[in-house]
């Protein structure tokens, strides 16, 4: 059976990493059409009829409504179920941002709901198949390529930039304790190097408590469409990339990626010696892996200190991906291996006793959230009753504080009724003081005029005794001044 067409549902909204890597561009390039079940976070069963397959991924049976309506459409429709893995969900280290939250509780029983009852389960690597084959007994890899219709080879970053040699990670939240795992080799080489170093931590941003004789640059993303990421990865210049992992289980189930992805961009890397890279990584060619601190000093001291290591590096990493790892090569392994499991007769064959150590694991986990959630509560209940107490003593502070309030505003109406009579007896006497001011200068315009025509006749007098006829007539007035006495 040649399969032509595949309905897709996923977690996410968008065309992130991870559907990009496993589902949306691989099944492009092998010319197959893909019939979205979620589109703008509408839900719909409707793809699986024009369907040859139904791919679902990751998370999707959390949301267990619609999971559920995909399995009995596809189960009507005698539509291929196929389950793809790319981590090992089941077992998140304890500090993975989804591990403390009930929400991974919960949804662990939905995906191994999901991992049962697919006809078959995808994933990325040998070592997760060998882990997951419990919980499905047809199980495919198939690994993850780089894809070479986005990606181009950028050449490497032979000299520092600007005048420090740049150290860059590129990766999510997640990696912050990978990335505080390596704090003693970075504080150690930039004591080595000092002032020669640059630290570049982009998406999963770290900090130093004290200082150290290097720059640190965090830079967050500002996208998760994948296609954005792609061009964001090959703008950055580098010198070295590093991609460290705890030596741990879910560590292990991991792909190649950041392996594909750092040589690509030119940069040669050193990686922490777990299975996903060991299997890419050819010591000292093209890259390196490290276990111990030292090991990672050692590794990177060469690096910042040989410029050729760094290109031939470089170079023959790419060498590896273009020769091994370009989805455009392996894009087919989809379409054939979707063919390879329509065909399927035999049904999952996993054991129940194989489930139900994850069932108890989830019954502790449920338990632990429970109990941590008991505690807080108690916590806040406790600082609850204190803040309820603060607050009844704020209240009768606020009821005094209102009663001399109203105190204050009836004593401030009482003078406000004063000052009103007041006001009307000033406004009385500033209307009195008016008039008597016009009434004044209307006298003092009378006075002045009387002044002035007595100005006048005096003046007249004086010059009329002065004058010649006044002293001609002097002896007449003194005979007749004479007479009269008489």
């Amino acid at each position: 059976m040649k399969i032509q067409s595949a309905a897709v549902y996923t977690y996410e909204r968008i065309v992130a990493s991870l559907e990009a890597y496993r589902l949306f561009n691989p099944m492009m390039r092998a010319n197959m059409q893909i019939n979205r079940g979620i589109v703008d976070g509408e839900f719909s069963t409707a793809p699986i009829k024009e369907s040859d397959i139904v791919v679902f991924q990751r998370e999707f049976p959390a949301n267990l409504a619609n999971y559920l309506a995909v399995i009995s459409q596809a189960a009507n429709l005698g539509k291929p179920v196929v389950m793809d893995m790319d981590d090992n969900l089941l077992a998140l280290p304890v500090y993975h941002p989804d591990r403390v939250k009930l929400n991974y509780a919960k949804a662990q029983i939905p995906i191994l709901l999901g991992m049962v009852q697919a006809k078959a389960l995808t994933v990325t690597t040998p070592y997760l198949a060998d882990l997951l084959r419990k919980y499905n007994s047809n199980i495919f890899v198939l690994p993850n390529f780089l894809d070479d219709t986005l990606w181009q080879f950028n050449a490497p970053q032979v000299e520092p930039v600007g005048d420090k040699i740049r150290i860059f990670y590129m990766g999510t939240v997640t990696h912050v304790p990978d990335l505080e795992m390596l704090k003693p080799a970075f504080r150690e080489l930039a004591m080595k190097y000092p002032g020669r170093l640059e630290f570049v931590f982009y998406g999963a941003n770290l900090n130093f408590e004290e200082d150290i004789p290097a720059t640190i640059t965090n830079c967050q993303s500002e996208t998760f469409v994948y296609a954005d990421y792609v061009k964001i990865a090959l703008s950055q210049k580098a010198n070295i990339a590093i991609a460290p992992l705890e030596d741990i289980l879910y560590n292990h189930c991991k792909s190649s990626i950041k392996f594909f992805e750092y040589t690509a961009t030119g940069m040669p890397g050193v990686y922490s010696r777990v299975t996903p890279y060991t299997s890419v990584v050819e010591e000292g060619v093209n890259g390196f892996t490290a276990a111990t601190i030292e090991e990672w000093i050692d590794a990177l001291s060469q690096l910042i200190e040989n410029p050729q290591l760094r290109e031939s590096m470089a170079l023959s990493a790419q060498e590896t991906v273009r020769r091994d790892w370009l989805l455009s090569d392996h894009a087919h392994l989809w379409s054939e291996t979707y063919a390879e499991i329509a065909k399927l007769t035999t049904p999952n064959q996993a054991s129940i006793a194989n489930y139900l150590p994850v069932l108890e694991n989830i019954n502790l986990h449920l338990d632990s959230f429970f109990k941590k959630q008991e505690q807080k509560n108690s916590e806040l209940s406790w600082c609850l009753f204190e803040k309820d107490q603060a607050l009844t003593a704020k209240s009768e502070e606020n009821a005094e504080l209102n009663l001399h309030l109203q105190q204050a505003n009836q004593a401030l109406t009482a003078k406000s009724e004063e000052n009103a009579e007041l006001k009307a007896l000033v406004d009385n006497l500033r209307v009195q003081w008016i008039d008597q001011s016009k009434q004044i200068q209307s006298l003092e315009s009378e006075n002045r005029y009387i002044r002035e025509g007595w100005d006048a006749t005096k003046l007249e007098a004086v010059n009329y005794a002065l004058s010649t006829s006044w002293r001609l007539t002097r002896p007449m007035r003194k005979f007749i001044k004479f007479f009269k006495g008489k």
